[in-house]
């Protein structure tokens, strides 16, 4: 397989264009399936976003993708995300001008109570008109799937009491249809969710789903064939663990009021442990300095294997329909 990241040509802060990007390219044989990635991640977690999903399609393909970053500009970054931005990525007009057979829009944090409100509204429903009519196949993850179901059909994101953050068992309906296994392992990390009799209603298909009725995996055609991931199969073994570290040094400087839950079902016995012995000291002394000791960490056996099986298989399905005719609405 070939995977070219390919970028439009950027614009300078003047609007006068400039050079692209050019990554080493390869000779291919056929044509390459056009991949653009929309990625909206925080400044932090940026880079790790797009090697995680470009390692994902391009292993998912058995024959040669081209890759196209891209961004929303109206989303708040720092500088330097903007530098990253502006040597690799292009602007997400550009897209709009393009064409492409398959889509994957990334989420972001939370900013606003309503999505509707968020500041990248306007441009969040701009891509989903676009990707209906022009790619036979999009992927909305998090955040941004929750956006795509409020805009096409109106269901709102339910605020959780506690952040659902750990691994989850997934139940697959029709494994063979899906060309899924019948479980898959996939984390997940949100405050919010769209609940399975919503999305019923609404002409929505469950494709996974964890114990007490989280959906994990869901979709529809709508021209497109969209496919909605509530959890993140993209992440890292250790992405959790630094989400949970983050969440806790937010707590200890005052930028978090509750101490956040140990991920369920991720860390061995004895990290557990561990954690919840750190907890009770940082809510008893509730210390910036306590952040030094924060406990070391391991994983459950087996668990970075079964993560990784499974993002596979999510992905290998989902790509597997771009070259197949959407199925009627």
């Amino acid at each position: 397989m070939s995977l070219f990241l390919d970028s439009a040509t950027p614009r300078n802060a003047n609007g006068t264009k400039r050079p692209a990007f050019q990554p080493h390219r390869r000779k291919m044989n056929g044509p390459a399936v056009r991949l653009a990635l929309v990625n909206n991640m925080p400044d932090s977690a940026l880079v790790a976003t797009e090697r995680q999903f470009t390692r994902l399609a391009s292993e998912a393909l058995e024959g040669a993708l081209d890759i196209s970053l891209f961004h929303i500009p109206s989303l708040p970054r720092g500088q330097d995300a903007k530098a990253i931005l502006a040597q690799n990525y292009s602007p997400i007009d550009e897209m709009l001008d393009a064409e492409f057979d398959a889509l994957i829009v990334t989420g972001n944090e939370p900013r606003a109570a309503k999505l509707d409100d968020e500041p990248y509204w306007p441009d969040l429903v701009e891509i989903v008109t676009w990707a209906q009519q022009n790619t036979a196949i999009s992927l909305w993850s998090c955040l941004a799937a929750h956006g795509a179901v409020l805009y096409l059909d109106g269901i709102e994101r339910q605020r959780l009491p506690r952040k659902k953050s750990g691994v989850l068992s997934c139940n697959v309906a029709e494994p063979a249809r899906h060309g899924l296994p019948a479980s898959l392992t996939v984390c997940h990390s949100r405050m919010n969710e769209v609940r399975t009799s919503d999305l019923l209603a609404r002409g929505y298909e469950i494709v996974s789903e964890a114990a007490g009725g989280h959906v994990d995996v869901f979709a529809k055609t709508s021209g497109s064939r969209f496919l909605f991931l509530q959890g993140h199969p993209e992440y890292d073994a250790d992405s959790l663990m630094r989400e949970y570290r983050r969440d806790v040094g937010r707590y200890l400087n005052g930028n978090r009021e509750t101490y956040p839950d140990v991920p369920e079902s991720y860390f061995d016995s004895m990290t557990t442990v561990r954690m919840e012995n750190f907890r009770v000291l940082a809510e008893k002394s509730r210390d910036m300095r306590l952040f030094e000791s924060f406990p070391q960490a391991t994983l459950r056996s087996g668990l970075q294997r079964k993560l990784a099986d499974s993002a596979r298989d999510i992905f290998s399905g989902w790509m597997a329909d771009v070259g197949s005719p959407a199925p009627a609405t």
